[in-house]
């Protein structure tokens, strides 16, 4: 795995024509960057960067030894995530593109630049890119003898049942979790107690969002979604997912009662009480907005005799320029109550407090031992093929495979967007050109082109893609080790070797709506024609691939982002599964080429 980012070059700045918007950028591509360069000239005194530039540290270091507490998370949400790196809360944040996941080489970059001695806390939402690349860098912090623990925060009552509590996603719920973890070490707690109190945080928070406009990612120019004039998206999320229900748009009390309802009655909240409420703009909502609403949650809450200890209104959690907010209430006991009013120093939220925090004390060093579960590689048969499709022929098979990728960015990112955040295309392009400038003007053979590739995405996109990419073309290069031709049996053990990849990532498989319903298939329809030419083979994949993309229309999504949406995710292509056919019909393409040579 790569240990830093690697940022494209802004030469390029007039690669591809710039979006008609009303915004304010330099290049769209480039949006994460040249914010970031911004926010680091603005509070020199707060936070640092480091060696990878995706990777933000606190300014002030502590003056003990202290577990370190890390976050990441997409861009697009400020303040959150970098706003929060300061005393009292983060020690570093992992920065992705706009509402993706860092990479798991940030994340490990950033459990380097928190760990102090005492152990580092990871606490994320719940988010497939995120755990995906969370748990790439624990295991190798792990091997580096970096002590890793980790909290999900899932306070989103509308993203699943209270009966699925464990796939809710992670809102702004995520701060208050931040603010009790990162009390909790400011006062010597060891790793294991900051871990407590940061579960503890969330395990008593929810939180549920409502929207009244879309949001649109500059590098796309249009927004994902509609809510129609005079209407409001009820359990709107973070990155523009569309709610659960669609109301008429009402007054701030009809609001208020709305939300408080639906976040009370979950945990529940009682008479006597004692709480923390956190209210959000999503971006573009006037702040004295805020505050009509937040006098009217007050009032409810007096209503049902449940006492306001703690406060915090304002843009806290954003989702670009979308308006409307996000609720967050959190029951608080003792100890809650006092991590809550707990000095804190950060961009985001600055907090004078109280301190009910005993004398500092080091926390203990904690026996560094490698975490049990390792990263599984994959196995395949050793077979070397005697004819076909000489390796040394196959130079231009990823080029062309970056070139197919890239052209479809708009088409893919359109596709994802109907029922997602409308970033596959953009992700996928951007991880595949990193790979274009790392082959260069002579590409090696197709083995170490694939082991390229592979690196590029999981070091370049984030989000659920970059891992899962980055398996698939690890498990599809594995078999080439041991061969100089490219046979029907090669092919299907290349095909074996992805599916494997994917596979030690996760449970998906098919009728979940993802790349799975068009890998799937296609692995299948290799080995039943692996006595046939390679030409019927290639055929054969080819077919299968674009029938299992299709399947996914009359789909409903299980896993994944999509699967909150439940039957508004059936009547559109899944984008992985999309992707995934147009990597396996290229590729085909390429080789049925070179057979016929």
């Amino acid at each position: 795995m790569r240990t830093k980012d690697t940022l494209m070059s802004n030469t390029d700045s007039k690669s591809r024509a710039i979006p008609k918007l009303d915004r304010i950028f330099n290049n769209p591509d480039h949006i994460v960057e040249d914010g970031l360069r911004g926010y680091l000239l603005a509070h020199p005194n707060i936070i640092a960067a480091t060696d990878n530039p995706r990777v933000v540290k606190r300014r002030e270091g502590s003056p003990v030894r202290k577990v370190g507490i890390i976050t990441g998370g997409g861009s697009g949400h400020e303040p959150a995530f970098l706003g929060y790196v300061g005393k009292g809360l983060l020690d570093a944040a992992a920065i992705g593109e706009i509402f993706s996941s860092p990479t798991a080489a940030s994340f490990l970059d950033a459990m380097r630049s928190a760990d102090m001695g005492a152990g580092v806390a990871c606490l994320f939402g719940n988010y497939a890119g995120d755990m995906m690349n969370v748990r790439l860098a624990v295991n190798d912090a792990a091997k580096e003898g970096i002590t890793v623990g980790t909290v999900v925060a899932n306070d989103d009552v509308a993203s699943a049942p209270k009966s699925e509590i464990a796939r809710r996603r992670g809102v702004a719920g995520e701060i208050l979790m931040w603010k009790a973890g990162g009390a909790r070490a400011e006062e010597g707690g060891s790793l294991e107690e900051v871990l407590a109190a940061a579960q503890k945080a969330i395990d008593n928070t929810r939180s549920i969002g409502v929207g009244l406009s879309p949001c649109t990612i500059v590098a796309n120019g249009h927004p994902n979604f509609k809510i129609d004039t005079g209407t409001m998206e009820v359990g709107i999320g973070h990155h523009g997912e569309p709610g659960v229900e669609v109301r008429p748009l009402a007054r701030s009390r009809e609001i208020a009662r709305m939300m408080a309802e639906h976040v009370l009655n979950d945990l529940p909240f009682q008479k006597d009480d004692n709480v923390a409420v956190l209210l959000s703009g999503l971006g573009a909502t006037p702040i004295i907005e805020l505050y009509v609403l937040f006098a009217d949650i007050a009032d409810i809450m007096k209503e049902k005799g449940i006492h306001v200890c703690h406060s915090f209104v304002g843009n806290y959690f954003t989702s670009l320029e979308m308006k409307g907010v996000t609720l967050t209430v959190m029951k608080l006991d003792e100890e809650l109550d006092r991590l809550m009013a707990h000095p804190t120093h950060s961009i985001g939220l600055t907090r004078i407090g109280t301190f009910y925090t005993p004398l500092h004390k080091e926390a203990p060093v904690i026996m560094r031992s490698l975490q049990a579960e390792i990263e599984k590689t994959v196995s395949l048969e050793k077979y070397s093929a005697v004819s076909g499709i000489p390796l040394n022929k196959t130079h231009n098979v990823v080029p062309t495979l970056i070139e197919a990728i890239i052209n479809a960015r708009e088409w893919l990112s359109e596709i994802d967007g109907k029922i997602g955040d409308g970033d596959h295309g953009i992700n996928m392009a951007k991880g595949f050109e990193r790979c274009r400038e790392r082959l260069g003007d002579n590409p090696p053979s197709l083995k170490e082109a694939l082991e390229i590739l592979s690196d590029s995405l999981l070091a370049g996109i984030g989000g659920s893609m970059g891992p899962l990419y980055g398996r698939f073309f690890t498990g599809m290069a594995q078999p080439l080790s041991h061969t100089d031709y490219i046979d029907t049996k090669i092919f299907g053990l290349m095909l074996d070797g992805a599916e494997a990849g994917i596979r030690s990532l996760g449970n998906a498989d098919i009728g979940d709506k993802t790349l799975m319903d068009t890998l799937v298939p296609a692995v299948r329809a290799c080995h039943e024609s692996e006595q046939q030419s390679l030409q019927e083979c290639l055929k054969s994949v080819s077919e299968a691939a674009e029938k299992g993309r299709d399947s996914t229309i009359d789909l409903v999504a299980r896993i994944g982002r999509a699967s909150r949406l439940g039957e508004r995710s059936r009547g559109v292509l899944d984008a992985g599964a999309t992707s995934c056919c147009l990597i396996l019909q290229t590729m085909v393409h390429s080789l049925a080429a070179l057979d016929e040579s």
